[in-house]
């Protein structure tokens, strides 16, 4: 098949959603598969994670690509698209988010291509990011999808009725860890350390964070919090910390790494504070590495990972430092659970082995191709 995969922004971007297209994009490149990537941005542009070099990728150079379009851009790019999309001729296009596939749907009108809605975040987000037209608005155009690949199949019920038989579940690949992390002990210099792995940003939610482990910094003074990731909350985040003498000395933003897997090993526990995910790679890695992690059970994504009591904790609701505060000074507290809730975390992984994953990509591609 020749696979045309659409993403708004793929320059130096270390998210999850750009790791995970990149993924995805190799793998069928391995299994045989024409490649190509199209995305908004410069000529000059390069991807944060490497690229198999047999992916052709069509940047439009057409406006900003990490703002949103204003309608000249978006006819300037209507000519460009629409030669990139004939060039490369595919069978099928895979657009990751609403906005992209929005887009996508309007500049190949005509063209008889079928096109995947790949979402990577639970529709939850609309109750915290979004407008009830928004959603309105993205549901409405999900009825001109090929296919809609949601992450957890329960997703399913979030979306009307009449869009559930277009609906898939792929969720991400989770490779198994070379090295295991050792939750119950400590490090060489007798301390222990709470990681958290994302981008600094409201979704993430890490002032939840960082006011939680202020509550218990005082029970716990043999541990550290490291926060792993960029993003445009660090200013606001780095003055509560440098604020707080139960957090300066105590809380460190080590910005992106190459290397997480280092992180998760050498830590003992892990949190991912977020009001909403789709499939949190990061917590799911975390898991993986044997790491017992903690949430807000009224996260999606995050209470579909974390068995609550059995690989990690669900702080109760969503955002409250105090309910979370409980939840991490429990699990802090007992050694011995958090070894037992990590071997746990990393047998509960195994279900999402990457083989599996891209074999159910490679069969909702082929569905929509078809």
């Amino acid at each position: 098949m020749r696979l045309l995969f659409v993403a708004r922004a793929m320059h130096r971007m270390a998210g999850g959603l750009e790791r995970m297209i990149v993924t995805i994009m190799n793998e069928m490149v391995l299994r045989g598969h024409e490649v190509a990537l199209l995305s908004w941005d410069r000529d000059d542009a390069q991807a944060f994670y490497p690229m198999a070099p047999e992916i052709g990728w069509y940047k439009l150079h057409t406006g900003d690509a990490s703002r949103k379009a204003n309608v000249l851009t978006r006819l300037q790019r209507v000519p460009k698209i629409r030669r990139s999309v004939s060039q490369f001729s595919p069978d099928v296009i895979v657009c990751f988010q609403g906005g992209p596939f929005r887009a996508m749907l309007s500049y190949t009108a005509g063209m008889r291509i079928p096109l995947i809605a790949a979402e990577r975040t639970a529709p939850t987000l609309y109750e915290h990011a979004n407008s009830t037209w928004g959603k309105r608005k993205e549901h409405f155009s999900f009825r001109f999808a090929k296919r809609i690949t949601v992450q957890f199949d329960r997703y399913r019920d979030y979306y009307p009725k009449a869009l559930h038989k277009l609906i898939a579940e792929t969720p991400n690949p989770v490779s198994e860890a070379h090295e295991l992390a050792v939750p119950g002990a400590a490090n060489r210099h007798g301390r222990f350390t709470l990681l958290s792995v994302g981008r600094l940003s409201y979704q993430k939610n890490y002032q939840a964070l960082l006011q939680a482990f202020s509550v218990v910094a005082d029970r716990f003074v043999d541990w550290d919090l490291k926060i792993v990731g960029e993003g445009e909350d660090r200013t606001v985040l780095q003055e509560m910390i440098d604020s707080s003498p139960d957090l300066r000395g105590r809380v460190f933003l080590t910005g992106t790494t190459s290397d997480v897997a280092s992180a998760y090993v050498s830590s003992n526990l892990f949190c991912l504070p977020s009001r909403w995910e789709g499939f949190p790679n990061a917590l799911a890695e975390a898991l993986a590495h044997g790491l017992p992690s903690v949430g807000y059970g009224d996260c999606a994504g995050v209470r579909d990972l974390i068995e609550h009591g059995g690989t990690g904790l669900l702080a109760e609701g969503n955002g409250s430092p105090d309910n979370l505060s409980k939840a991490l000074g429990d699990l802090m507290a007992d050694h011995a659970r958090r070894a037992e809730m990590g071997a746990n975390a990393r047998l509960s992984m195994r279900k999402y082995l990457p083989s599996a994953c891209f074999d159910r990509w490679e069969n909702v591609l082929k569905q929509a191709a078809s």
